[in-house]
């Protein structure tokens, strides 16, 4: 869905953040719980201790590779977290006071 930026007025899609919805590091993150999971109990104080830790990994993981399929948060342009979107009340309100164009290709 194409969002309108309100600091810069991009208009497009999103993008993600270093860590947040990077696909890449939430699978090293479920493996670095597979690990905590595995070794944790030599190096931890108890395997319950590692697998609770391992557990609160692989949650954060999952969040980051469920999140990677979504729209990004931040704009492309000017990097702030400002997106709306297009078929907002606020996105049209800016639209016609800033006289926008929007793309040829806009999804709603």
């Amino acid at each position: 869905m194409q969002k309108l930026c309100t600091k810069c007025n991009f208009i497009g899609k999103g993008k993600h953040g270093l860590f947040s919805g990077n696909i890449y590091f939430g699978i090293f993150e479920v493996l670095v719980a597979v690990g905590i999971l595995v070794y944790g109990g030599n190096y931890l104080q108890s395997s319950a201790y590692a697998a609770v830790v391992a557990a609160i990994v692989a949650i954060a993981g999952s969040i980051n590779i469920i999140d990677s399929f979504s729209d990004g948060r931040l704009c492309p342009s000017c990097s702030k977290d400002n997106l709306i979107p297009l078929d907002s009340l606020q996105a049209e309100k800016i639209i016609q006071e800033k006289n926008l164009t929007l793309p040829e290709d806009t999804e709603t």
